[in-house]
């Protein structure tokens, strides 16, 4: 079954020999935890490292911070052999920039950074037991749905980017509150069934034969989903106490 995680979509075209050493679910685990951490510990280190900036220079490191978290997944999709150091540079990259839009939010609405890692905890946890039970599995409708989900989410998003270039007030008029707590959470539910396929995945990995190398490149998928459960999650606090606040 193929996954909708770019990470993942390019690992069933592969074939291997059987004299490696081969991937395992603890492999992956341990690689996961990894990547979690240095994550977090890059988050905090940036709200330092941001302190003693220019704001020139801080805006130039979260740009090119952007670009090569871009370029590490896309190197660790094709390339598994340097999965590894692209999978650790990803959560540099990502760390930093999550850490410090965070730290900007938590100042203007404080507690959301707190509601935005116990929530992504939580829909990790929940996922993780109904996969394992054998409440939820991956299936084809399931990617079909949500493959056409991120399509539906990417195209809609570069038709209201264009829109708003043209008429900046749209965008105004356009996204309610209402609106934007919807698409929200309709986008932090893509997260979890993509965690879903991504349990699927890392089981495939570790039952057929691949390369511990892959280990990363599964751990680097799950940090993709992991992240984008987390921003959409911070996003809909910061609507939700910004509208309270009003």
């Amino acid at each position: 079954m193929r996954s909708s995680n770019p990470v993942f979509a390019n690992l069933e075209k592969q074939t291997f020999a059987n004299d490696v050493e081969t991937a395992s679910k603890s492999g992956i685990n341990i690689k996961t935890i990894i990547l979690v951490m240095v994550t977090i510990v890059t988050g905090f280190s940036s709200i330092f490292l941001a302190q003693a900036m220019p704001a020139g220079l801080l805006y130039g490191i979260l740009i090119g911070s952007g670009i090569f978290a871009f370029l590490a997944v896309m190197l660790a999709m094709f390339v598994p052999k340097i999965a590894a150091p692209m999978s650790i540079l990803y959560a540099v990259m990502q760390g930093f920039t999550y850490g410090l839009l965070t730290w900007v939010l938590e100042a203007a609405f404080p507690g959301v950074a707190s509601i935005a890692l116990l929530g992504t905890g939580l829909v990790f946890a929940v996922m993780f037991v109904l996969y394992n039970t054998g409440l939820l599995r991956g299936s084809r409708l399931l990617r079909s749905v949500v493959f056409g989900s991120l399509l539906t989410v990417l195209v809609g998003s570069l038709v209201v980017g264009i829109i708003g270039l043209m008429n900046p007030q749209f965008i105004e008029s356009f996204m309610s509150y209402e609106l934007t707590v919807a698409i929200s959470l309709i986008l932090i539910v893509m997260g979890a069934l993509m965690l879903t396929l991504d349990f699927e995945r890392a089981e495939m990995v570790a039952k057929s034969g691949l390369p511990k190398s892959y280990e990363w490149t599964v751990a680097l998928g799950f940090m993709v989903t992991l992240i984008w459960i987390y921003y959409n999650i911070l996003r809909l606090a910061v609507t939700v106490m910004a509208r309270n606040n009003n």
